[in-house]
């Protein structure tokens, strides 16, 4: 069942990951999405501390859900190595950038270097390293049979590197819209898992044999 509903699960998680900070950003008073990060909806004293890391949690775990069947589909079209590379670039990103931030929560406010803030950032950090290879790693698999959707992947993976880049300049910076351009990166790199689900879609169900 875990592999046949790939889709499924892929699908739930692009829409709890990135529907998460656009939600969770109304029952936040005083909450700024264009100008503070999504991390504050998890930072400790946040109202909504407690919801922001339970979703985070459930969307790593539906991304790992979806990673067995999506393993098999690749394997129709690539080796099995590539394919397993492109689950794992995912997986990293499921783990560090979900399960993790959502486990350890951020305290700015801290006066020295804590343990979880350590964790959150390194693992947010790896996990933004996996997705940012996932389309380029696609690409390599779509250019033997489709080379227009090949090109896409790459078009892709180059706007997602541009994007993080101008995301980790805003925050290094500190710039008053740095919130806009972490989103701005967020979609980026969501983009190919969208056109992922839209190619597997007929095939969603039915590729496994009994």
């Amino acid at each position: 069942m875990i592999k046949r509903y790939f889709w499924y699960w892929l699908l739930g998680f692009v829409a709890v990951d990135f529907l998460t900070p656009y939600v969770l950003a109304f029952f936040y008073p005083g909450y700024q999405p264009l100008r503070q990060v999504i991390s504050d909806l998890g930072e400790n004293g946040s109202p909504v501390e407690a919801t922001f890391g339970w979703l985070s949690v459930v969307s790593g775990i539906l991304l790992l859900l979806s990673l067995p069947g999506l393993t098999t589909y690749l394997k129709r079209f690539a080796s099995t190595k590539i394919s397993i590379l492109i689950s794992l670039s995912l997986a990293i990103f499921s783990v560090g950038q979900c399960l993790l931030s959502g486990i350890f929560s951020v305290d700015r406010d801290a006066q020295t270097l804590q343990f979880s803030m350590v964790v959150h950032q390194v693992g947010s950090a790896l996990g933004n390293v996996g997705m940012l290879g996932f389309p380029l790693l696609v690409a390599i698999v779509a250019f033997k049979f489709n080379r227009q959707r090949a090109y896409w992947f790459i078009a892709l993976f180059v706007f997602s590197i541009a994007c993080a880049s101008l995301n980790g300049y805003a925050q290094a910076q500190g710039l008053i819209y740095k919130g806009v351009y972490q989103r701005l990166s967020m979609i980026a790199m969501y983009l190919p898992i969208v056109l992922v689900l839209v190619d597997t879609y007929t095939s969603r169900t039915t590729f496994i044999k009994k």
